[in-house]
């Protein structure tokens, strides 16, 4: 897998906001992805951990926040853990609300001012008009971009053009069902905060995350593929070793800003969660649950002990 795995990853197992960066910007840029034939349909089995606390059951389940429609992963064990819940987190709050998600894109992934021309080389900016042409957009469409935000409308475009969406994902059916059934409902983090952590890209880093997406281009969708395919069986060494290692070793800062650090951040209410009363499920990108760096890792490194639901 090439270096725009960094791209995949943060779209599909690490930021949840891709599918509100796919509302938003399809909304901005007035460009709706073709109808694809729906592939056949497969069940699956994605990776879900346990932990029995002192006083209570914490559940976790590492998501995929785009699909396609075939991916059949709702199974019993799922479902189970969802009735049983008292409480079910998410990364993020507000998961459908599009203005908030509007209002946060233009905040961080826009110019003052239409100038993403001025730092683009001649070579970036023809392979970025013709990716653009491909996708039925156009330059003008996006000069007011930075580039990370360019960078994640195409990986997100090229990847609605192909059928995975958010509305598929993992995260926004279970929020809805959680909804439905009367949960106490939570999230980490914010939309605001999480689209503030691409934009802490600096110039030089947005701008290799554009040109590795424009070089990756073509085949990004069978990539994502196979990275979905990978989740949906909870095949957890490949997804460390084509998700979570390659980014560690491609993107470090990038690694730390989206994975590392937020991890940190969540790990004291995971730590609670695990101490306390009655059912927790959490649902957070399985990126973040799996390798050295993940919170079932960590929760095992504070004593506790987590199993695999099988």
């Amino acid at each position: 897998m090439t270096r725009a795995a960094g791209i995949a990853l943060a779209v599909a197992l690490l930021l949840p906001l891709s599918s509100q960066a796919q509302m938003a910007s399809q909304a901005q840029i007035s460009s709706q992805p073709a109808p694809q034939p729906a592939p056949a349909a497969e069940d699956g089995h994605p990776l879900m951990w346990v932990v029995h606390g002192p006083q209570g059951t914490l559940y976790l389940l590492g998501s995929f926040h785009l699909l396609q429609p075939a991916a059949h992963w709702e199974d019993g064990r799922i479902d189970n853990a969802l009735a049983a819940a008292d409480h079910v987190w998410f990364e993020l709050t507000g998961f459908d609300d599009q203005a908030q998600a509007m209002q946060a894109f233009r905040k961080y992934g826009f110019y003052a001012a239409p100038e993403l021309s001025t730092h683009l080389d001649p070579d970036t900016t023809k392979r970025l008009t013709d990716a653009l042409t491909r996708h039925g957009m156009n330059f003008a469409q996006v000069q007011a971009f930075k580039p990370w935000a360019v960078a994640i409308v195409l990986a997100d475009k090229e990847l609605a053009d192909d059928g995975f969406d958010g509305g598929q994902g993992v995260d926004l059916t279970l929020y809805h069902k959680a909804l439905a059934a009367g949960k106490d409902v939570e999230g980490f983090e914010t939309m605001d905060l999480q689209m503030g952590i691409l934009a802490h890209a600096d110039d030089d880093d947005g701008l290799s995350l554009l040109k590795e997406t424009l070089k990756d281009d073509d085949d990004g969708p069978a990539k994502m593929a196979a990275l979905a395919q990978a989740w949906l069986h909870g095949d957890e060494p490949a997804l460390v070793k084509d998700s979570v290692t390659e980014m560690k070793a491609d993107y470090p800062a990038l690694y730390k800003r989206i994975l590392v650090d937020r991890n940190i951040s969540w790990e004291p209410r995971v730590d609670d969660m695990a101490r306390a009363k009655g059912t927790t499920l959490v649902v957070v990108g399985a990126g973040h649950l799996i390798g050295p760096d993940g919170i079932v890792a960590h929760l095992k490194a504070e004593g506790f002990t987590v199993d695999r639901v099988q």
